[in-house]
């Protein structure tokens, strides 16, 4: 059985360190006028028509519901779907760099020759150690929005602008912030927590001036060796949180 990885762009890839990534797939995001339109049950249906002719089994990693709709639309196709291959969907309950991750990891062990069922559980039982922060661009940001969330800026920086973690699929408060050094000084301290992380990723909108210098120098002095990768999010992504979003990423599997 050789196994395939479908995902979307709301994925970015931080580490060749997972796996050459040979059985992944992108499902491209449609935008209309600097929004994502989530793909439909033919998106999906289609999607998984053409992968059947290369791979004989697809897992559908998809990012959580309540921050991108999509899955359930991939779990509507899957059910339908009559074709050779056999369909899967797994809820990834991470985005960006954590969903990218989770991808390159399955892909990996699918190399390794692991059957559908044994990707997904192993994808599974790694989800729990993927930790992220998110402070979204709330001026721009359609999920704030969609959400009725602070209208605030880290352009505004007399407003508290909110930071979130990623909890089981969800944003979750998790600090307010008033100044982009108060930002930075909340990601370093949320580094802090970990004792030895496999990998790091910090990913900003394409206008924020935040760079990851400090944060770099950080995680170096903390965790010498571990792979720290900084990542501009992509337009999918920018339309969802912001232009201005910023987040880091730890992956902490047990030793």
């Amino acid at each position: 059985m050789t196994v395939c990885i479908l995902t979307n762009n709301a994925a970015l890839f931080p580490s060749a360190a997972f796996g050459n990534g040979r059985s992944i797939r992108t499902l491209t995001l449609a935008m209309q006028d600097g929004c994502i339109v989530p793909p439909t049950s033919d998106d999906f249906s289609r999607a998984y028509k053409e992968l059947e002719r290369e791979f004989s089994a697809i897992l559908v990693l998809m990012a959580p519901e309540s921050i991108l709709p999509g899955a359930s639309a991939a779990h509507i196709a899957a059910q339908s779907h009559g074709g050779t291959a056999k369909v899967s969907v797994l809820d990834s309950q991470q985005i960006g760099p954590g969903l990218g991750l989770l991808a390159q990891i399955g892909s990996q062990k699918a190399a390794a020759g692991a059957s559908l069922p044994e990707v997904q559980e192993y994808i599974r039982a790694i989800i729990p150690f993927l930790f992220t922060l998110l402070c979204p661009d709330t001026a721009l940001s359609s999920y704030d929005e969609r959400n009725n969330l602070s209208t605030a800026s880290l352009t505004d920086l007399s407003s508290v602008v909110p930071i979130y973690s990623i909890e089981e699929g969800c944003l979750a408060p998790y600090k307010k912030v008033r100044t982009r050094r108060h930002l930075l000084e909340t990601l370093q301290e949320f580094l802090e927590e970990f004792e030895r992380p496999q990998q790091l990723a910090y990913f900003r909108g394409y206008t924020i001036r935040l760079r990851a210098r400090q944060l770099r120098e950080a995680a170096s002095g903390l965790f010498p060796g571990t792979p720290f990768t900084e990542m501009e999010l992509n337009a999918p992504l920018s339309a969802l949180f912001g232009a201005q979003a910023v987040g880091i990423t730890v992956l902490e599997m047990p030793v």
